[in-house]
């Protein structure tokens, strides 16, 4: 490919949203190896933790920004609408900054590193926007400018903090890497309109995230049933392996928000809806693919690949359909679900996480032995699909559903287990 067709294809196709997406979280990732390198383990420990608390405040709402935003193409197209998105998207995250600071001084880290978490937990509400908003930036032109402001934050100013062997400059200069798409739209607006705006995002987002956290919330009872039965070791293998389906959930996610906010600018819901799943639909097959390759190479020993097939003691038949599961379930519910959905899918997500929740506490073996750590909330997923009830994409998640359904039956016919 010619650069200046791989340049144009950054610039203007839902690759240069995904390749946005995804690259502060490599650059963070790198950023944390250079601080495990140059400092102590204790100074990795202490990222780790302000990341993880800064996490907590902004997870009931965080999901559900960018499908929200990307549906209002219209709105961003004039310069009050972005303005008045960022100034909203302000507002919320000094609500999570306000919170997460009020919750650490009192109960939590205080002090500096209270304050840290907090500005990280406002950085992080701030950056679950940017699948919606580099699509803008691309129509606008403003692509390459956006992508260097960011590149200032991570890897440069991470970096250099790194090197320095201090965690809480390191957590700064990484949330501000993910946030600044969305500081980048902040211009003067009335703070009463971006209030009333802050709250109709919050009022539609938190349905989307409440069915995201429904999957998430059974993974540490997983993890714990499963460290118990199998151990550390291939516990460790597997989430390694789980890590890259994250990786291309996130990238499913950013395609799915540039094709929604291609297609929703013109039309209803129900007829965009089906433009931006034709959209969507070719670069999803392509990560499943990609999953498919991941897995041969944990779980199949190939001559010419060293370490490969490495971690096949730990890799059940059915990971190779779990792996497939985030990228298409997760964008399927929050991305192409319409008005009715939002009221079923909160619903049918936290009873499909109790009853899996349920069946890990009670009878976890089974779960353990053929679907690993991620697998129960692959299948809390799957299950919530049968809660998308708008038309048309009603029978295209019934449909998907079973498609999972007959895969993973499939998989327990022909292939074994962990063995404990």
């Amino acid at each position: 490919m010619k650069l200046s067709s791989l340049l144009r294809a950054l610039m203007h196709g839902g690759t240069g949203v995904a390749f946005a997406v995804l690259l502060p979280r490599a650059l963070s990732l790198a950023a944390q190896w250079v601080l495990a390198l140059s400092a102590r383990p204790a100074a990795l420990a202490a990222l780790a933790n302000y990341m993880s608390r800064g996490l907590v405040v902004v997870s009931l709402v965080a999901a559900g920004l960018s499908p929200i935003l990307a549906r209002r193409t219209r709105a961003l197209a004039t310069r009050t609408g972005r303005a008045l998105a960022g100034s909203a998207l302000a507002m919320i995250a000094a609500i999570a900054f306000s919170s997460t600071l009020a919750h650490e001084l009192a109960f939590g880290l205080g002090g500096t590193a209270g304050l840290v978490t907090a500005f990280f937990s406002a950085c992080t509400l701030l950056s679950a926007a940017s699948p919606s908003i580099w699509p803008l930036f691309q129509r606008e032109g403003r692509y390459l400018r956006s992508l260097a402001a960011l590149l200032v934050f991570s890897p440069g100013a991470s970096m250099l903090a790194a090197l320095s062997g201090r965690p809480g400059a390191v957590a700064t200069a990484i949330g501000l890497a993910g946030a600044s798409p969305a500081l980048l739209l902040l211009r003067p607006t009335r703070l009463r309109r971006a209030a009333r705006y802050a709250m109709l995002i919050i009022r539609r987002a938190v349905p989307y995230s409440i069915a995201n956290f429904a999957t998430v919330v059974v993974y540490p009872i997983s993890l714990s049933a499963n460290l118990k039965i199998i151990g550390e070791h291939r516990v460790g293998q597997q989430v390694l392996f789980w890590s890259f389906a994250v990786a291309l959930s996130n990238a499913s996610q950013a395609f799915a928000a540039r094709a929604v906010a291609g297609a929703s600018a013109s039309g209803d819901e129900a007829t965009w809806h089906m433009r931006a799943l034709r959209a969507w639909l070719p670069p999803a097959i392509a990560l499943t693919a990609v999953g498919a390759l991941i897995y041969a190479v944990f779980a199949i020993p190939i001559p010419w690949l060293p370490h490969s097939g490495s971690a096949r003691d730990a890799m059940t038949a059915t990971m190779l359909v779990s792996v497939a599961g985030p990228h298409i379930t997760d964008t399927l519910c929050v991305y192409f679900s319409g008005p009715r959905s939002r009221r079923t899918l909160p619903v049918g997500s936290v009873l499909s996480s109790a009853c899996m929740a349920g069946c890990l506490l009670v009878t976890p073996a089974p779960l353990v032995r053929h679907f690993g750590v991620f697998g129960p909330s692959v299948l809390v997923g799957v299950a919530r699909l049968a809660f998308v009830i708008d038309a048309p994409m009603r029978r295209y998640a019934l449909g998907a559903m079973f498609l999972f359904i007959a895969a993973f039956a499939a998989t327990l016919a022909v292939g074994p287990g962990v063995s404990f």
